[in-house]
């Protein structure tokens, strides 16, 4: 996360919310793009 503005944003939120919750949230999202590349067809 390069974009200041975005790093803001999760900081924000990462404090409204808990970083427990916050690190859950950036572990599915992680899995998610995760199980996207896996599942993405190989070109031949």
């Amino acid at each position: 996360m390069s974009n200041p503005i975005k790093t803001w944003f999760f900081e924000l939120i990462e404090d409204a919310i808990g970083s427990k919750a916050m690190k859950q949230f950036k572990k599915e999202e992680e899995d998610k793009k995760n199980l996207e590349s896996n599942n993405k067809p190989k070109g031949d």
